[in-house]
């Protein structure tokens, strides 16, 4: 994964597992969270779940969805990404999922650079 600045890293391995790795550049920040969920049937789920709670966070009504397909991942109809446009912040979301561990990837600022956020999207690969 290529971040445009260093990141800061948070991993909680237990009860269940998750974690953050965030970092801020040009009035931006660059974040990828993940959670690991109990069974495949709750993949979906979640996915939803969090794009919906960045919304609700930024008081943005949820366009329409593009889909999105990130190697390696595992194939999910919930795997999407959006732009959300809030009251003073604006936001780029991809939520996806590899086999029980489901991820959001998240640019968040004022204003977004939507270069910087095709370098941050297309630098991602999750490996075997």
């Amino acid at each position: 994964m290529l971040f445009p600045c260093k990141p800061d890293i948070d991993v909680r391995p237990a009860p269940s597992p998750r974690g953050l790795v965030v970092c801020k550049a040009a009035a931006q920040s660059f974040s990828l969270s993940w959670a690991e969920v109990a069974e495949p049937a709750q993949v979906g789920a979640a996915l939803r779940a969090m794009r919906e709670a960045l919304a609700a966070k930024l008081g943005a009504p949820l366009p329409e969805a593009q889909t999105l397909v990130v190697p390696g991942m595992t194939p999910q109809l919930e795997a999407v990404q959006l732009r959300l446009q809030g009251r003073d912040q604006a936001a780029r979301v991809a939520v996806f999922a590899r086999g029980l561990r489901v991820y959001q990837l998240t640019q968040l600022g004022a204003g977004l650079d939507e270069q910087a956020w095709e370098t941050f999207l297309t630098g991602l690969k999750l490996l075997p």
